[in-house]
């Protein structure tokens, strides 16, 4: 068994979809677990010190382990869906045998804090706002010809109708999402787009012309029908990303210190103030504040787009990072006491889990927490 299938398996053990097999399969691997925590590939001098640091964490004064069989079940979180990688310290993250008056404080006062739901808001060409919900679906409206549906998996999709819509005035639609939502959209052309948190899409009920444009603020994540004849533009305050079809993603949140593209497949061409890039898959595109375009070779891709599949993933991200991305996952407001904590985490836990789950993994991490309503107070 491979790392990357033992940690699948264990994910899957945690969340309770392991079948009887499986669970078999993964005591069977049980003994060799540290194995697969920590990764050879880097460096083998840091293999080593991360496997002495797993097992200082796993082990009290006495030698005794701290971690339960997991035939026992009686780890700490039990909702956590998905592991979470503490690579950087060595650790692969579990669950503490017996919580400390602390971490009950911390779990009791997020309670009410749950994470994001496929939710948003279609604004009509004529000023009408749609609330879509997993619940709505089916015809939404009729726009210069062209049929507005929901589907039952949670996409809006625009199909045009038999009627001629060449004369008429192109209307625009705009799809946003506020905190704590995230939804998609299939566009009149087929291309596909998923939409994060707090963004926005603003985009015609059909295309015409020589160009495919599309506004977007925030960040979303585009698969693009191939239509050589009819270039796709993605626009931002930052950037104008031109390509044919292909697989990216872009992230362009007004309070980001950084505009990313990230190219997965296929060619995009960035400009911004007369700069330009053209990107080969595997790269990402950076724009600064100060307007400077770098392109970035060595970029992890798959973690670039882990808010599309359901995963935070990060790689020696500072606490200011994370609690960016958990702001606007599961709207709250975080503030600062003091100095903000030098400690830097990589690793990766699902979205899908209730804020304590996130919060406690930093606090296990000595990083001092309290919550206060829809409040997250980080203090040194």
């Amino acid at each position: 068994m491979t790392r990357s299938e033992y940690i699948a398996l264990y994910e899957k053990h945690l969340n309770g979809s392991a079948t009887a097999e499986e669970l078999d399969e993964l005591l069977k691997y049980q003994d060799e677990f540290e194995m697969y925590i920590v990764s050879k590939d880097d460096n083998p001098a840091d293999y080593e010190e991360s496997k002495h640091r797993i097992l200082a964490k796993l082990e009290d004064s006495t030698g005794h382990s701290k971690v339960r069989r997991i035939t026992q079940k009686t780890w700490w979180w039990s909702a956590a869906a998905a592991v979470f990688l503490l690579v950087a310290f060595g650790l692969y993250f579990l669950k503490k045998q017996t919580p400390t008056d602390n971490d009950n404080n911390l779990v009791a006062a997020a309670h009410n804090i749950k994470p994001g739901t496929n939710k948003a808001t279609l604004t009509l060409a004529n000023g009408k706002t749609l609330v879509l919900t997993d619940a709505l679906n089916g015809q939404l409206a009729n726009e210069a010809g062209v049929k507005i549906d929901k589907t039952k998996d949670g996409e809006i999709v625009y199909v045009a109708a038999n009627e001629n819509t060449s004369e008429r005035a192109v209307p625009y639609n705009i799809l946003s999402t506020k905190r704590s939502e995230q939804f998609q959209v299939i566009l009149p052309d087929g291309s596909h787009v998923w939409l994060d948190a707090e963004s926005s899409l603003k985009y015609p009920v059909t295309f015409q012309g020589n160009q495919r444009v599309v506004e977007l603020t925030g960040q979303g994540y585009f698969e693009v029908s191939h239509n050589a004849s009819m270039p796709f533009i993605v626009k931002t305050n930052r950037t104008d990303v031109q390509v044919l079809g292909t697989h990216f993603n872009v992230a362009a949140y007004d309070d980001d210190a950084n505009a990313k593209t990230t190219l997965l497949e296929g060619s995009v061409r960035i400009r911004s103030n007369g700069a330009a890039a053209l990107l080969k898959p595997g790269e990402q595109a950076v724009l600064d504040n100060n307007g400077h375009l770098t392109v970035n070779n060595s970029v992890d891709v798959n973690r670039e787009v882990a808010w599309k599949n359901g995963l935070f993933d990060f790689k020696k991200a500072g606490i200011e990072e994370i609690m960016a991305k958990a702001t606007r996952w599961y709207d709250i407001d975080v503030k600062y006491e003091g100095k903000v904590p030098p400690t830097k985490l990589t690793g990766r836990i699902s979205r899908n889990v209730d804020i304590s789950g996130l919060l406690g993994i930093l606090q296990f991490e000595g990083i001092k927490l309290r919550v206060e309503g829809k409040s997250v107070i980080v203090s040194d």
